[in-house]
């Protein structure tokens, strides 16, 4: 009898998921757990993109048992952060703090830099997610993960990442009603987005759009006062805003419509890690 989150998928979605049962069933869980692990991940991605959050949940579990048997401490951090966005789109919260807690203890075991910077900015991103729904100290702990994110990466060679990062911090700030720090934020994001494409990019739009709200957000707060003498409280309540395309809107602007599922970018193991975890 069928189960009941059984549903109709694309035919591609099933290919992708027979070609997963089958490689699991080719695969040693005792010899090769990291191998395992990554199998039962992309099996658990698959299940999110056709949007069966249920059996994703329990595949992304699975696959962080094994990753941490295998001892793959960048391919067991992906998981686990997979894990959590799920969880927050379940609105599982307690679970979810659980492993993002989890996650803050694994990362530091990452040696490389990259992954280990992009590990913290998807930890960060998923505190902001949680902080959404209204958990305790979670855009806090957001904005501890972005800063040590900016810590690890050089802003001169890779200026578009370290915008990016830059913004969110702003995003985690402005969550919080700190929006001198958000606005501080955005400008220095706004600066190195400058450097991206000659200064004509659609990175730098969204990014001076942004900008820009905070800088109204904060004189209507500040009380400034017009070059005719009017005030904020004279010109009447504004409309809002749309939402920016790539950026999340700041307090004072509506927000986008969610996504379906309400959860955020799939990330796979990354492509310079070994599936397999496990040394010779």
């Amino acid at each position: 009898m069928p189960e009941e989150t059984d549903r109709p998928r694309p035919a591609r979605f099933e290919q992708a998921l027979a070609c997963f049962r089958e490689a699991r069933e080719l695969t040693d869980p005792d010899d090769a757990p990291g191998v395992y692990g990554v199998i039962l991940h992309d099996e658990a991605e698959t299940h999110r993109s056709t949007g069966d959050l249920g059996r994703a949940v329990g595949l992304f579990r699975q696959a962080v048992a094994y990753q941490e048997r295998a001892g793959n401490p960048s391919a067991l951090t992906t998981s686990m952060a997979a894990l959590a966005n799920v969880l927050v789109a379940k609105r599982e919260t307690v679970e979810a703090r659980d492993v993002l807690k989890r996650l803050g203890v694994e990362i530091p075991k990452i040696g490389a830099v990259q992954p280990r910077a992009v590990a913290l900015h998807n930890l960060g991103l998923a505190y902001e997610d949680l902080g959404s729904l209204g958990v305790d100290e979670a855009y806090s702990e957001a904005v501890t993960a972005h800063r040590a994110v900016l810590d690890l990466l050089d802003g001169e060679s890779d200026p578009g990442w370290y915008a990016t990062v830059l913004r969110d911090l702003g995003d985690a700030y402005a969550a919080q009603d700190l929006l001198t720090l958000a606005h501080a934020s955005y400008e220095e994001a706004v600066r190195y987005t400058r450097r991206i494409g000659g200064g004509r990019s659609n990175s730098l739009v969204t990014m001076l759009i942004v900008l820009g709200r905070a800088s109204r957000r904060l004189g209507t707060l500040e009380g400034e006062v017009w070059v005719d003498g009017v005030g904020p409280a004279d010109a009447g309540e504004g409309f809002g805003a749309p939402p920016v395309p790539g950026a999340p809107p700041l307090p004072d602007a509506p927000p986008p419509e969610a996504e379906s599922d309400g959860v955020g970018p799939a990330d796979g193991p990354p492509a310079d890690v070994e599936p397999a975890g496990e040394q010779a």
